[in-house]
């Protein structure tokens, strides 16, 4: 079955699609194996696009950047070349983006060291430092 392309970005859209072969690029950034065969190796996602998956439907391929954590808002997405974009299933795009929220709201805020106020303690005073 052949998928249409999107109404907006479809030549970087097909594009990444043809380098990717219409084939779901993820390596295990999901977290899966992607191991059919059970032989414990690192594989390459076997979904395609226009694969039919039961409560799923048709599978139609998402075209993400290989740097989402750098290069993902929108606006730097759609300006980047297709080398630098990957073909991402709806399932692997969804748990990727899905652990990189939790990893950053794990992370803590970094500090700001200009407005530390550690320097501006005062001891407090006693009765004979007063005199």
């Amino acid at each position: 079955m052949t998928v249409r392309p999107p109404l907006v970005g479809a030549p970087l859209w097909s594009a990444v699609m043809k380098n990717a072969e219409h084939r779901c690029e993820c390596r295990g950034a999901c977290g899966k194996k992607h191991d059919p065969e059970r032989t414990r190796k690192q594989q390459r996602c076997p979904r395609r696009n226009g694969d039919h998956v039961s409560k799923i439907g048709e599978i139609v391929l998402v075209a993400t950047p290989r740097d989402p954590i750098n290069e993902g808002d929108f606006v730097t997405a759609a300006s980047l070349p297709p080398r630098r974009l990957i073909a991402l299933c709806p399932e692997c795009h969804d748990t990727v983006r899905r652990a990189i929220k939790r990893a950053e709201k794990q992370t803590p805020p970094p500090m700001d060291d200009l407005f530390d106020v550690a320097e501006f303690r005062v001891a407090p005073a006693t009765k004979g430092d007063a005199a």
